[in-house]
Parts: C-alpha cells; sequence; structure tokens
C-alpha cells in the first residue's frame, strides 16, 4: 500500500517546485527603463516608452491617426522581444481593425529599427539565468469624440 505522507510530500513538492520556477521570468527592459526592479515597473516603463516613441517618431500623433480616419478602436498588438534583443513576429488579434493594427505595427516596427540604428537594444527578458524569448501585448485604446 503506497504511503500517503510519501505522496503528499512528493506533490506539495512538486507544486512548490512549479510554482518557483513559474516566477523566475523577467521583463524585457526597454532603454531608459533600466533602474527599475519589477515586472510591473519594466512593463508599465516598456509601454509608455513605446508609446512616446510612436508619437514622436512620426508626423502625427496617435490621436490625430485615429481621428483623420474618424476610428473609435481597441486594438491589441503582438510582437515578440527575441533573446538576442531583435523585435520581431509582429501580428494583432482578430478582433482588432487590420488596417488600423497593420498601420500601428509598422509603426512599431519603425520605432524599433530607428533605436537599432542608434545603438540601442532592448534587454531580453531573463529567466533562469539565460535570455528567453518574450511575447509582448501592447494595448490601443482610442475614442474619438
Amino acid at each position: 500500500m503506497i504511503n500517503i505522507k510519501k505522496v503528499l510530500s512528493f506533490v506539495i513538492l512538486l507544486i512548490s517546485f512549479l510554482c518557483y520556477s513559474q516566477k523566475s521570468i523577467k521583463h524585457p527592459i526597454f532603454p531608459g527603463c533600466n533602474k527599475l526592479k519589477t515586472n510591473e515597473e519594466l512593463g508599465k516603463c516598456f509601454s509608455e516608452k513605446l508609446w512616446y516613441e510612436l508619437n514622436d517618431q512620426t508626423q502625427y500623433s496617435a490621436e490625430d491617426f485615429f481621428k483623420e480616419d474618424k476610428l473609435n478602436n481597441d486594438i491589441t498588438l503582438f510582437f515578440t522581444v527575441k533573446k538576442d534583443g531583435k523585435v520581431t513576429d509582429f501580428s494583432f488579434s482578430k478582433d482588432s481593425d487590420p488596417v488600423v493594427s497593420t498601420a500601428y505595427l509598422k509603426r512599431i516596427s519603425k520605432v524599433f529599427k530607428y533605436y537599432e540604428k542608434k545603438g540601442k537594444k532592448i534587454i531580453p527578458a531573463f529567466e533562469n539565468n539565460q535570455y528567453v524569448d518574450y511575447k509582448i501585448v501592447f494595448k490601443v485604446e482610442s475614442r474619438v469624440n
């Protein structure tokens, strides 16, 4: 007969190992966010810096982009920060407007190419003492009055 204490001890050990391994990933770091420590701070800074650059690197702001086409949109964009710091695999959610999403993804790609040209790279996500690929979810919400 199987000893219940041994089985429970094994299950508890397994669960604690799985919980520990899931907490160890560190969010990619956008240039200028290097001093932040928590994933929440790093994620917020990443989004804020990217949003600023989207507006700064283009002829008109994101709000103007939506107003021009009189659009009310919530779009969800995806891209991957690879373990070498390059940004690839641009896509958008099925419920996002394809025209607006594609335009935003082109703008995001342009921002990262500009940073690469300037010698500034995204510091990749870090897990278990090595760099790993990390998928970013970037949401854009706009309401035109």
